[in-house]
């Protein structure tokens, strides 16, 4: 059964490969596939919760929305697994919390990229935030390593 440590190193990983489906949704030139504007474009895909497929672009715009709520999730449940460890690992636990505080910034920012009709500067934003969610979960996994491995080699 995973502990707390694996469920961290699987939001890394799933944190990874969400920032690379974004760029390919940024460079593939999909993320009007759902529209643009808010309201019937976002949180809404083409005006529904379940769109119709007929265009590339509404898939692949809409894999990296529900990859979002999945990696989401997976990162709220890594946090709740790291603040139940007893004793309780300070930093990574910390900067675990963080990372589920900047998530709605993140989602807000991901908004504003659809409403902003794809304005460069906020993809940009959206990205390098992505990155720094992304770099604060590496940290705690690899803080979560150390320990572990330093646990392994005295005990």
């Amino acid at each position: 059964m995973p502990n707390a440590r694996h469920w961290v190193y699987a939001a890394a990983v799933a944190t990874y490969i969400l920032s690379v489906w974004g760029a390919y949704v940024t460079v593939g030139d999909f993320g009007a596939g759902c529209g643009t504007g808010l309201g019937a474009s976002w949180p809404l895909c083409n005006g529904t919760l379940f769109p119709s497929f007929a265009h590339y672009a509404t898939l692949i715009e809409y894999v990296h929305r529900l990859l979002s709520v999945v990696i989401g999730l997976i990162i709220l449940y890594a946090t709740v697994k790291v603040w139940m460890v007893k004793p309780r690992p300070s930093l990574p636990s910390k900067l675990m919390l963080l990372a589920i505080i900047l998530i709605p910034i993140q989602i807000g920012i991901g908004g504003g990229v659809i409403a902003s009709g794809l304005a460069p500067i906020v993809a940009t934003t959206h990205f390098a935030f992505a990155l720094v969610i992304f770099g604060i979960i590496v940290f705690a996994a690899a803080l979560m390593f150390v320990e572990a491995r330093a646990k392994s080699q005295t005990g």
